[in-house]
């Protein structure tokens, strides 16, 4: 028989217990989320109905997909969103210094979501909204897996774990309500599993990617300029004159994986691979063009230590332009 309520007592226990795992000082609180859509949409609707008498945020554009479908309501609600492309951050203390006295939050992201890129502005940032007492959310896709912060007063670092699990780690003077979350049905048992199994063979290879990297060089373009801030848990290729999806393919049939193994440890942004066409230009900037789009493949730190996956990898792509070639 279906008792047709929810135990909210369960998501607060769930809180608690993700909180220490982490290991989280006394004065910090967590909250946790079916998704990183859900955690971004809460944490900042939440904070816009505790502030009604604020009506002015801020949001860099560029660097993740995750505020695009939050903004429409804001402009409804003829908010003053402060928005600017993430290139345009030259000088960080003049644009806090420029954000409206009535900001209630800025919106940033850490990190890129496909390519691993570090944004070199995000701690000066986050300390300048913090002594302005403007709340700063910050969103980490996969950051957090290496690197701890320490969690200012007005700060909510909203982590990734999963696409069915997202960790709000909230500042001691972080206030704004839940909204639906402590109605929904939590699975304790099922979150703290996908919790534990989302940091599962997480590292960086620092020198082995850029290893990786150097090899097919000479043959593939590489993404990352040397000296770009980034994560070295992937590696990042683009094949100007090939598809992604394919020389995947190609790599899956040397190596024996299937296709849960190959899609483990290989990604790409090729839109054939996808079936769609939105995924990925609506919201990156600087835009990627076609050609990027179709030849970005992202390999996991561990594949590297395969050996000759460097020769494997040009031998694909070799062999994919030779398929795709016209001879008589």
């Amino acid at each position: 028989m279906l008792i047709d309520v929810v135990r909210p007592e369960s998501w607060e226990e769930l809180n608690d217990e993700v909180r220490h795992i982490l290991n989280l000082g006394p004065k910090l609180k967590t909250r946790v989320f079916k998704g990183l859509g859900q955690a971004v949409f809460e944490i900042a609707q939440g904070t816009a109905q505790f502030m009604a008498h604020k009506k002015s945020i801020g949001v860099l554009h560029g660097q993740t997909p995750v505020f695009e479908s939050l903004l429409p309501y804001y402009y409804k609600e003829t908010y003053d969103v402060q928005a600017l492309e993430h290139t345009e951050l030259k000088d960080i203390k003049a644009w806090v210094e420029g954000l409206n006295k009535d900001t209630s939050f800025v919106l940033y992201s850490e990190d890129h979501p496909v390519t691993g890129e570090l944004y070199s502005f995000v701690e000066e940032l986050d300390k300048l909204l913090n002594e302005k007492r403007i709340c700063s959310f910050r969103v980490s896709h996969a950051h957090h897996f290496f690197h701890s912060e320490d969690i200012r007063p007005y700060t909510a670092r909203i982590c990734s774990f999963s696409g069915e699990l997202a960790v709000a780690i909230l500042g001691e003077r972080f206030r704004s309500p839940a909204l639906m979350a402590p109605n929904l049905n939590w699975d304790k048992e099922f979150y703290l599993t996908e919790f534990a199994d989302s940091k599962k063979d997480r590292h960086q290879e620092h020198l082995q990617v850029e290893k990786y990297e150097a090899e097919v060089a000479p043959a593939v373009q590489v993404y990352f300029k040397a000296g770009q801030t980034r994560l070295f848990d992937r590696a990042v290729l683009v094949f100007q004159d090939a598809s992604a999806e394919a020389i995947a393919q190609s790599l899956q049939k040397k190596l024996g994986w299937t296709d849960e193994e190959t899609w483990q440890k290989l990604a790409t942004t090729n839109m054939c691979h996808w079936s769609g066409i939105k995924m990925f230009k609506h919201w990156w900037l600087p835009q990627p063009s076609d050609t990027t789009l179709r030849g970005l493949l992202v390999v996991r730190a561990d594949a590297l230590s395969i050996k000759d996956f460097a020769k494997l990898t040009i031998s694909s792509y070799e062999e994919i332009k030779q398929l795709q070639s016209w001879s008589l």
